[in-house]
């Protein structure tokens, strides 16, 4: 458990840091002050940028993570007067509380099959390689190169990479978690912030209920968490659209620095630029785009098509489209196969007995049916939670008046929640695609028209309940492993952990697993061919 305690506070630090040099060099001209926890989540998706410059370079070892460390220490003692921690006793001892759950999730989480599947090996990768052009050759998945599996390989320390690899996903649960709950307290009694209350109620409730497993993070639930902040923070900040012009780019430019993380975690959920896109047409400050601080936006784009292009010859992999032939590491063949059968697996074509193929499969709503044999439990059970949210949310809360039209960001949350339709009948697996569940159950309050205004003591004692049923949850887990918690010892218990089988492509050495060696993968290169320039390893056809 030190260990545990001592790497979280580590990272924290670093990503903490990270949001006040952000702070201070890009928002402090406009006087835009983020609070504490907004500082941080904003340091952490900085950091993610970071990592996808450094990685060009150089391996994401623990070297650059102390380096963080030291240089973000000297920093926060230097500008220690700008550290916005302004939080009374009893919002503390509520952070204190959601920090011990946090601690407690993590001690609690085994792994999940993802972890097996190809996100540790992607972690190990970046860890000791610099970026490997035709990466994706190595493991048909490694081409998606999600920046949180980025972040991974940086905020761990190596030597501990299993003890390591949730204290990541429990820093974003205890941020979101304790950034809502007390932006709940501060709005809730605030008639013209009715719908920050409405908002942060629904997120607060959902993710107390659903996210009761870090090891079931994966990717979703981290752009998830995420997609929830920027609706959160666009809402409370959009009061600078109609302040004076440089106020209001510094606004576009984080809604689009938070859009660009979160797509880039997941791309399912690129529905999110949807929220800065609305707030330009409707101010029309279209001059944003050409504003200096949106380069910042533009390089970083740049940059993530590069690695993509380095990885997998492609701008947006597995999108064949996006595949540039030219290049002889292109994965043009492997992106358009892997793109139908991702497609027909969400849509449950393996469960599927008939004369179709899987292209005939995905079409025309052929695949309703067996998709919805198989999936329509977990379907009700998720419709069920938005309607028993809503419902908590109403019972809590009481209704001062009606408002006569629609606000703004009101309309927002209903066009998001069509878009993520559309998307999630393209891919229904409804772990990608909690956002469209929440933002139904907002989409069941928003027409009311009402005014809420917070009943204490009953929303008290159900944020309460929902806390000591996720508590509950894994300290029963914990108490069920014996308070044992070995990861490696996890592994070979449940028959997960193989020895690393050495291969090797002309001087090229690789290995076949998915840790405890590097550059590491589940396919054999023997139809390939290897060289190596300007300081990259090259793997083509």
């Amino acid at each position: 458990m030190f260990e545990i305690i001592l790497h979280y506070t580590i990272f924290s630090i670093v990503i903490f840091s990270n949001g006040l040099i952000f702070q201070i060099v890009l928002l402090n001209g406009e006087k835009i002050k983020l609070n504490f926890f907004e500082q941080s989540i904003i340091g952490l998706i900085s950091t993610g940028f970071l990592t996808l410059i450094l990685n060009f370079f150089f391996p994401l070892n623990d070297l650059f993570i102390y380096i963080n460390l030291i240089v973000g220490c000297i920093f926060l003692l230097f500008f220690k007067n700008q550290i916005n921690f302004d939080y009374n006793n009893n919002e503390k001892i509520i952070i204190l509380l959601i920090f011990i759950l946090s601690l407690v999730n993590l001690y609690g989480s085994g792994f999940s099959d993802d972890l097996h599947h190809y996100h540790g090996g992607h972690i190990v990768n970046t860890d000791n390689h610099n970026y490997i052009v035709g990466l994706n050759f190595l493991h048909h998945h490694y081409g998606y190169s999600s920046i949180w599996l980025m972040l991974h390989s940086y905020l761990n320390i190596n030597s501990s990479l299993l003890q390591d690899i949730h204290v990541l996903n429990a820093l974003i649960f205890f941020l979101i978690i304790s950034y809502l709950i007390i932006e709940n307290i501060r709005y809730s009694k605030i008639s013209k912030s009715y719908l920050l209350y409405l908002i942060s109620s629904v997120f607060i409730f959902f993710f107390l209920i659903k996210y009761t497993r870090l090891k079931e993070f994966g990717l979703d639930r981290p752009g998830i968490l995420l997609f929830c902040f920027l609706i959160y923070f666009a809402a409370k900040y959009q009061y600078l659209i109609r302040g004076n012009i440089k106020k209001a780019n510094k606004y576009f430019f984080m809604l689009f620095l938070i859009c660009l993380f979160v797509s880039f975690t997941k791309i399912f959920l690129l529905s999110c630029f949807l929220v800065p896109f609305f707030f330009i047409l409707k101010s029309k400050n279209f001059n944003f785009f050409y504003n200096k601080i949106s380069l910042i936006l533009y390089l970083i784009v740049f940059i993530y098509f590069l690695r993509n292009i380095l990885i997998s010859g492609c701008l947006v992999y597995p999108f064949e489209f996006t595949c540039l032939s030219e290049l002889q590491w292109n994965s043009k063949e492997i992106a358009s196969d892997l793109l139908l059968r991702t497609e027909a697996s969400t849509k449950a074509f393996d469960k599927y007995i008939g004369p179709l193929s899987a292209a005939e499969y995905i079409k025309n709503f052929n695949w309703f049916s067996t998709w919805f044999l198989r999936n329509g439990e977990e379907l009700f059970n998720y419709i069920a939670t938005t309607v028993l949210i809503s419902v908590l949310f109403i019972l809590s809360s009481k209704n001062k008046k009606k408002i006569k039209k629609y606000s703004n960001f009101e309309i927002v949350i209903f066009l998001l929640f069509i878009c993520n339709f559309i998307i999630f009948i393209k891919s229904p697996v409804v772990r990608y695609h909690h956002i469209l569940f929440i933002l139904f159950s907002l989409c069941l309050i928003i027409p009311s028209k009402k005014v809420f205004l917070k009943k204490i003591f009953i929303f008290n004692t159900i944020l309460v309940i929902c806390l000591s049923f996720n508590f509950g949850k894994n300290l029963k887990r914990i108490y069920e492993a014996n308070f044992y918690n070995n990861p490696y010892e996890d592994l070979k218990k449940i028959q997960w952990y193989t020895p690393p089988v050495e291969k090797k492509l002309e001087n090229f050495l690789y290995y076949n697993g998915w840790i405890d060696a590097h550059p590491i993968g589940n396919m054999d290169l023997k139809d390939l061919r290897h060289k190596k320039k300007f300081g990259f390893d090259i793997i083509y056809k």
